[in-house]
């Protein structure tokens, strides 16, 4: 209980701060909104945000770990921290920096997203709107192959399926069809074959989908081990 009431005023804190930086934002007073992220971010790490940007993912959670224990409120907004500086690059014209800061607050999601932690539940329930906010402004923006194959997982886990399918096919054109690659297909669909119609359905999928995925996945499969077939 201590742990998750200390999350949620982690969280809390942090929107009275974007609350702020949004209306300067708004007013179009950017130098007053870079400041306030900029408070922000020293407050979390003692960093600047583009001090924070130069480090990996895994490093910032490493550095937000104490104990052995992930301060996942602080790592949520860094991840937010990310997000409001590619908004403050393109209420400045500046996409490819604006870009740059939405791919890796979605990364810095996703590592949050799939951690094995006690406050599991709390915190995919914190990054899921924030996935689906990044996701909007990537839109049109090239995703890179690992970072599709998150949103893959992503979309499953949520029983998204037809989304998970659409993402998966375009991970399977960067990624090449390697042999790993088509097998992973295979079985998304091996997995979707087990599920309720109704679960299916929900998703925007059906049975039919599945067996004609898998059917072709195992054609080309076949194609990919005998090329001289």
């Amino acid at each position: 209980m201590f742990r998750r009431d200390y999350f949620m005023r982690q969280i809390e804190q942090l929107t009275v701060t974007l609350h702020r930086i949004l209306f300067h934002k708004d007013q179009l007073q950017i130098a007053e909104a870079q400041r306030l992220l900029e408070e922000a971010s020293r407050h979390v790490l003692g960093l600047n945000v583009h001090s924070l940007y130069a480090l990996s993912s895994k490093d910032i959670l490493e550095f937000l770990t104490y104990q052995g224990s992930l301060d996942s409120g602080k790592a949520l907004i860094v991840a937010d921290l990310f997000r409001e500086q590619g908004d403050l690059y393109v209420t400045s014209g500046e996409p490819e920096e604006a870009y740059a800061y939405h791919l890796k607050s979605l990364e810095l999601l996703f590592e949050l997203y799939n951690l094995d932690d006690e406050d599991q539940t709390e915190i995919r329930q914190e990054s899921c709107p924030r996935i689906e906010a990044v996701i909007e402004r990537l839109s049109g923006w090239f995703i890179p192959a690992p970072i599709k194959l998150s949103l893959f997982a992503f979309y499953e886990s949520r029983g998204r399926y037809s989304k998970a399918e659409d993402v998966l096919f375009h991970y399977i054109e960067d990624a090449g069809e390697k042999e790993s690659v088509l097998q992973e297909a295979i079985m998304f669909y091996k997995r979707l074959l087990a599920k309720d119609e109704k679960d299916l359905q929900a998703g925007n999928f059906t049975a039919e989908e599945a067996v004609t995925g898998l059917e072709q996945l195992k054609q080309k499969y076949h194609a990919e081990e005998n090329p001289s077939v």
